[in-house]
């Protein structure tokens, strides 16, 4: 499997994790610049766990990445 092929499988699975623990959209929008704040900031928040908890689901061997040298 490439580094490729294994970052669009992890990104796939993220994202079905990430839509299947989305809450369902409320039909009332917060109305006022700090309310739709607050709601932008909750939903990162959520998303942000949703895909922490599917990256600590993934194990990579540490043979999956080849080694590299940074030369000047």
């Amino acid at each position: 499997m490439t580094r490729r092929q294994l970052a669009g499988a992890i990104l796939t699975t993220a994202a079905a994790a990430a839509a299947a623990q989305a809450p369902p959209a409320t039909p009332a929008a917060p109305s006022t610049p700090a309310g739709e704040l607050q709601a932008a900031r909750e939903q990162n928040q959520r998303t942000s766990e949703a895909l922490a908890a599917a990256w600590a689901k993934v194990q990579v061997p540490i043979e999956a990445e080849p080694a590299f040298h940074f030369t000047a």
